[in-house]
């Protein structure tokens, strides 16, 4: 089991050949061989190895299907990632609710299920585990690899380590453990693999607030300095348990919007989509764009203390309620200091959690994806794509 403050999103030349090429079709999706070796600077005789290696692992497969006219033989066969044959595992403990979920190794979700948990609670990784086992009981074929496990754990006073640990005991999975913000971040760059080179700033904002930053170094790309928005000030009146006012979570956070539309008399049921629903009202609309310019504003001063060369805003309060974006994006311009750059909003909406549980998942399949995977599994071949059981192989294999 790894406990780091950081995350490793993008090994480079760092890595394995192995890990190298699997990284680099994951981003790219179908490649060839040859383009492989120009893009990692590895030799064509490098790669092939490797491109073997993976495909015996279950870990890639070959597309006949997409072969190059008047290529002959296996280096005129492209590759992808295997998504039918291995999972990650990802479960994340929130405030109210836990995520279970499944991830291909591409890092889509493709199962889930979501629990109830009650405030303060320690979580019950046995009854997780649980769940995970009967997702994967529902996806005959599938093999779990590792596992990422998830929370705001400063903000719920839990331990990454021991439960971790435990995760590991109860699944005897590789497990890592990530800050949710740090894990949203390192989504939402391997989603956005392209133009991301430098420092993006990533910041969160829903029932937590927190920013955390990638740096691309060329060679490799990890996320890191974290920090908590908690008690970012904002000027507001608001009080806070810690014995200030105007906190960023108790003025703009969404247990105090629905605590505030409530008190308005605007919604019966205390929920942040409730909230959202009732947009159309004018005392609804009002509260969410002040809102809006809170987290605008706030998410400038952090761009102006970090200094980046984008910015991504991402949870449900920058994006549940798109009525308001533009007031977002105006209050950040009109407060930050440094004029402009690029600023966006994540693509990713309430799926995150499942979605950052599992990508966390995937570490220990890429930085060593031929150890990983049981050696039983690897001698198991199938056909390729495209080729039918029992057909001819394509000319020169």
């Amino acid at each position: 089991m790894q406990v780091s403050p950081m995350i490793t999103v993008a090994r480079g030349r760092f890595g394995s050949p192995a890990a190298q090429v699997l990284e680099l079709v994951r981003a790219e999706g179908i490649v060839h061989r040859d383009e492989l070796a120009a893009r990692t600077g590895l030799s064509v005789a490098t790669v092939g190895r490797a491109v073997g290696q993976l495909v015996d692992a279950g870990l890639l497969q070959e597309r006949p299907d997409r072969s190059r006219t008047g290529a002959v033989g296996r280096p005129g066969v492209p590759v992808e990632v295997d998504g039918e044959r291995f999972v990650s595992i990802g479960v994340h403990i929130g405030r109210r609710i836990a995520t279970v979920a499944l991830g291909d190794l591409t890092g889509k979700v493709i199962a889930h299920e979501t629990l109830r948990r009650e405030r303060g609670d320690d979580p019950d990784l046995d009854r997780l585990s649980r769940v995970a086992a009967g997702l994967l009981g529902n996806l005959p074929g599938r093999a779990p690899l590792a596992a990422g496990l998830v929370a705001p754990w400063r903000e719920l006073g839990l331990s990454s380590e021991k439960l971790g640990a435990e995760l590991h005991d109860l699944t005897g999975l590789d497990v890592r453990t990530a800050d949710h913000v740090a894990a949203v971040a390192a989504t939402e760059f391997l989603h956005r693999r392209h133009g991301t080179t430098g420092v993006t700033l990533y910041v969160y904002a829903r029932e937590t607030m927190g920013f955390a930053v990638a740096v691309d170094k060329g060679a490799q790309t990890e996320v890191s300095r974290v920090g908590s928005l908690t008690h970012f000030p904002t000027g507001a009146t608001t009080s806070c348990p810690c014995g200030r006012t105007g906190c960023l979570e108790v003025t703009a956070g969404d247990e105090a919007v629905v605590a505030q539309a409530i008190a308005a008399g605007a919604i019966s049921e205390p929920t942040i989509d409730a909230v959202y629903a009732a947009v159309g009202d004018q005392l609804v609309r009002t509260l969410l764009r002040n809102r809006a310019r809170v987290l605008g504003q706030v998410a400038a001063s952090v761009r102006d203390m970090v200094a980046p060369d984008r910015v991504v805003l991402v949870g449900q309060a920058f994006t549940g309620c798109s009525a308001v974006l533009d007031d977002i994006s105006r209050a950040f311009a009109e407060t930050t200091a440094h004029g402009d750059v690029p600023v966006s909003f994540t693509r990713f909406g309430s799926g995150i959690q499942a979605i950052a549980a599992c990508t966390i998942g995937l570490g220990p399949v890429y930085d060593d994806p031929l150890g990983i995977v049981p050696h039983r599994v690897k001698r198991t071949v199938r056909p390729p794509v495209g080729v039918r059981p029992g057909a001819a192989e394509p000319a020169g294999a």
